[in-house]
């Protein structure tokens, strides 16, 4: 065979040729080389098959991923125009600042609203059309809101085109990272200055409000006041009618009576004369202790203790109650008569209310002056009271209490309840009123 013979072959699609005679070793060397040949032929058509179909996914997921990212860009830039649309619609002014606090955006809102030029408020820009007195403040505010990445609020006034100022609240909050570090802060300023106005006109109708509220309850005061002096006057008053009047006709008529007793002998005459005279003298001692307890002329004449004491001793007689005065210093000077007057009427009502509600067999009357204030303590070994008289509840304390009250109100005292376990405590406060010693009246 030739060369060209060989060349045709080839051109038929030979790819070899055996030579004769056959030698078996070049035979099998032949057939194991076309063998693997055939093998990684297959092999690369499978490859390629492969390849072809994972060109082929790939592709499409590509296509769908187009389609998706189209999608998603066409919502974005509808929710762009929409925030657009949000941004140039909203009465507020919206603005946004970078991690240190400079602003990178504001709407148009703040020009139309200041009549600046559009982009001068970039930066620390707005600045220049906040109020004097708020621009320091409120930008030290901010700065420190940087700083420790707190949520923003301030509230400043904004110079107006028209050059007046209005009020708004201004409010941030930060955007952070996956790691928590500031990227961006983003916020609103609202226009609040009606709503402003409002709240000063509030503020200042509730401080005429009070203003007034405190001068009519000065006033109120002042009347209550009066009226207990005028009360105590008239009580001295009557007192003493009763025991310059109606005492000395009674003295009068017990005198008639023993003139009578002493000129007739009859026996029957005798015994009503002594009789009228009893039942007289007994009135005499009745009106000179209604005389008394309405105004103790002690009181007046010797002063603050001696007026508790007398009192103290007919309250046992009276009630079998065995009552104890305690007075530190025991050589308590005079103190203001309308003091000594209240603070005997203060006892006298709780030594009533202990005669007539505690069912009491003890007590005691604690009178201790100090430099600055004056204590008075009763108490009582009876069955104490209740928690709503305590908390002195308008609709629980009785007249004898609250006249208690409205004096140590009156004199700008405290008064204090509270159960002993057994018995009851009542202890007043009073601002101590020095005065200079006075002389006692003269008496007939």
């Amino acid at each position: 065979m030739t060369d060209l013979d060989r060349l045709k072959g080839y051109q038929h699609g030979a790819v070899d040729y055996l030579s004769v005679p056959i030698v078996p070793e070049v035979l099998r060397a032949k057939v194991r080389v076309f063998t693997d040949l055939h093998r990684k032929k297959l092999q690369l058509e499978r490859l390629n098959n492969e390849l072809e179909q994972r060109v082929a996914d790939r592709t499409l997921e590509l296509e769908q991923k187009a389609v998706a990212l189209q999608r998603l860009n066409s919502d974005l830039a509808r929710k762009n125009q929409e925030l657009d649309a949000i941004v140039q619609t909203a009465p507020d002014i919206i603005f946004s600042r970078q991690a240190d606090g400079t602003r990178d955006y504001i709407s148009s809102r703040f020009y139309e609203y200041t009549g600046a030029a559009p982009g001068s408020a970039i930066g620390f820009g707005w600045l220049e059309y906040l109020h004097l007195d708020d621009k320091e403040r409120s930008l030290e505010h901010w700065m420190r809101c940087v700083q420790s990445g707190e949520a923003y609020e301030s509230e400043y006034r904004i110079r107006g085109v028209d050059q007046r100022y209005r009020w708004f609240r201004a409010r941030a909050v930060p955007l952070r990272d996956l790691d928590g570090n500031i990227i961006k802060w983003y916020g609103t300023c609202s226009d609040i200055h009606d709503s402003k106005l409002l709240e000063q006109s509030i503020r200042d109708s509730a401080i005429e409000l009070e203003r007034m509220v405190d001068a009519r309850t000065a006033e109120l005061r002042k009347l209550s006041s009066r009226l207990m002096t005028m009360q105590d006057e008239e009580r001295r008053r009557i007192a003493r009618e009763i025991h310059d009047g109606l005492g000395q006709e009674l003295a009068a008529a017990k005198m008639i009576m023993d003139g009578i007793l002493s000129k007739h002998s009859a026996p029957s005459v005798r015994q009503a004369s002594a009789d009228a005279s009893e039942l007289v003298d007994r009135a005499i001692k009745q009106v000179r202790t209604i005389s008394h307890l309405l105004h103790p002329p002690l009181l007046d004449e010797v002063g603050l203790v001696s007026a508790p004491r007398w009192y103290l001793e007919g309250l046992s007689d009276r009630s079998g109650i065995d009552v104890r005065l305690e007075v530190m210093p025991p050589d308590l000077s005079r103190l203001p008569p309308d003091l000594e007057t209240a603070i005997f009427r203060i006892i006298q009502e709780a030594l009533t209310n202990m005669f007539r509600h505690s069912g009491a067999h003890n007590g005691s009357v604690s009178l201790v002056e100090s430099p600055s204030r004056i204590v008075v303590t009763v108490r009582d070994d009876g069955r104490g009271i209740e928690e709503q008289v305590i908390q002195l509840r308008p609709d629980s304390v009785g007249v004898g209490i609250g006249g208690m009250r409205q004096r140590v109100n009156e004199l700008g005292g405290s008064l204090r309840l509270a159960n002993a376990n057994p018995g009851t405590i009542v202890e007043v406060v009073i601002p101590s009123r020095r005065q200079a010693p006075v002389s006692a009246p003269l008496t007939m």
